[in-house]
């Protein structure tokens, strides 16, 4: 038999409800509330500097796109990504990170202090640090490379491989670096007895479709191209090795670690009329975007 439901009741439920509502309400604000300040360790002078978490944010934007020119809603998906990275970071950061402090210059993080006020840069981070990728309920580290192969790297469940016809042939999308065999040996920290034909020394790559090297065997142990590309300083990891007249020559195609939203890419749409809410949903479709108040 149904139960009746009284006045009292009734008005204790729905004051239940409302209660529930704003605790659940509050705990999302405090959830993805952003600093006011940060920390920031920069170690090529081994300094620790404060700083308003906007004007690091704008410090990164500058550090990411290293040349201007750039439509204002790439910057705006630029800095939201960025955003989501340093937020994650400070989701994850141990005490002992960083010296310290919140955040490490470098390439996660690439500050690049202000030489002179840019309003379209502030503009981009305003509206950007609005803005926040999350999966399942967590911010995430929203990877970015400034070229493409032509394809990124399939990352489920965040970022799927995308198609990008855009990011091939343009300027910077194909570079060549040449080494001696001493300068490979002592950037892959190998001593000791290496085989005498240095056409050897590099063998069974094994390489996505999209061309990035998964890993290659250097002298009988794996490598990542991941880690190739940091020893050598290459451009990216989509990594093709020949050995030639005494040297090595490594022939990279696009430029980054060939993962998540491609700024040359994002800047092509933006260009088309997208915006960057529509960018970052085609570049990390699985992740949530969060709207910071």
């Amino acid at each position: 038999m149904p139960k009746k439901v009284t006045i009292a009741s009734a008005a204790a439920l729905i004051l239940l409800a409302a209660v529930i509502a704003v605790l659940a309400a509050v705990s999302g604000r405090e959830r993805y509330k952003l600093p006011r300040r940060v920390s920031v360790y920069f170690p090529g002078n081994s300094e620790i500097l404060t700083m308003d978490y906007g004007e690091f944010l704008e410090g990164c934007l500058r550090g990411t796109l290293t040349e201007g020119g750039f439509a204002e809603e790439t910057m705006t998906a630029v800095t939201a990504a960025v955003n989501s990275r340093a937020m994650y970071a400070l989701s994850t950061k141990s005490g002992f990170a960083n010296f310290g402090a919140d955040f490490t210059v470098g390439a996660d993080f690439p500050y690049v202090p202000a030489e002179n006020a840019d309003e379209s840069i502030s503009a981009a981070v305003r509206e950007g640090q609005k803005l926040l990728l999350t999966y399942d309920g967590e911010p995430i580290n929203a990877q970015m490379c400034m070229i493409s192969s032509g394809r990124t790297d399939d990352q489920p469940p965040i970022s799927p491989s995308v198609s990008l016809p855009c990011d091939i042939g343009v300027n910077g999308f194909e570079s060549r670096a040449a080494y001696t065999p001493e300068e490979v040996r002592a950037a892959l920290h190998k001593s000791g007895e290496l085989t005498g034909n240095c056409r050897k020394w590099f063998s069974d790559a094994v390489c996505a479709d999209n061309g990035t090297l998964l890993y290659v065997s250097f002298n009988g142990e794996k490598i990542t191209g991941g880690a190739l590309k940091r020893a050598l300083g290459l451009r990216s990891t989509a990594i093709s090795v020949e050995y030639a007249e005494d040297k090595f020559y490594f022939t990279c195609l696009g430029l980054g670690e060939n993962k998540g939203m491609s700024v040359n890419a994002a800047d092509f749409l933006a260009r088309g009329g997208k915006s960057a809410r529509e960018i970052l949903g085609m570049f990390y479709p699985g992740a949530e975007l969060e709207v910071i108040k």
